[in-house]
């Protein structure tokens, strides 16, 4: 048990996090590579997807109580179900474990507190375009479309009821989105039609 724990924790410490992007379902979260995940109703999940040399002592059940233990911890020092354990596996030489979150700030201080260093980000939040769409003319953001084709201003302020993810992150992180993707920051790569990589710095995601 103990050595388990060790393990998993230095794996998480070292940022030891693999797994190509997989093809981005909408409806549900896909868990073949670490990404976050933001519903239409503005919600969050995230999937940690970890590979470890295979030994026989690595055990299922040991990971899902560690990993309800350290869930267990965050909700008593910052309240009750702000950190759910959706599900883990342990498969093959790949740890998968999906989290789901009350809150942004949930999101946030659980990421940082358990240096999942591929879903760590600095702010992140959900609003409709027309609440944010002024802040992102007075950065001078620039828009791309889906095709990945520039987008016309006009066009995507035309799109106020949809959905805007706005995020800052000192380093990549993928989103994926339950609705599709409308139009992007140009700083994001369109990976599919649900799914982006941000870079460093502030994002903004337009889905539908």
């Amino acid at each position: 048990m103990k050595k388990w724990k060790a393990v998993l924790t230095a794996l998480l410490a070292a940022g030891m996090l693999t797994g190509c992007l997989g093809n981005g379902g909408g409806s549900t979260l896909n868990s073949e590579s670490s990404r976050i995940y933001v519903t239409e109703e503005g919600t969050f999940q995230t999937a940690t997807v970890e590979s470890y040399v295979q030994q026989d002592y690595y055990n299922g059940d040991e990971l899902k109580t560690f990993l309800e233990e350290a869930v267990s911890q965050y909700n008593g020092a910052n309240g009750q179900n702000q950190v759910t354990l959706d599900s883990c596996t342990l498969d093959n030489g790949t740890a998968k474990m999906m989290f789901h979150y009350a809150s942004p700030d949930a999101l946030i201080g659980f990421t940082t507190q358990y240096e999942d260093k591929e879903n760590q980000v600095e702010s992140i939040a959900v609003d409709k375009l027309s609440e944010v769409y002024g802040q992102s003319e007075s950065e001078g953001v620039t828009f791309i479309k889906a095709d990945g084709k520039k987008a016309d201003q006009k066009a995507v302020s035309k799109r106020g009821e949809s959905q805007t993810v706005v995020v800052t992150s000192a380093n990549p992180v993928t989103i994926q989105t339950q609705g599709r993707i409308l139009f992007v920051s140009d700083n994001v790569v369109i990976k599919d039609s649900h799914t982006v990589q941000t870079t460093k710095g502030k994002s903004y995601i337009i889905f539908k």
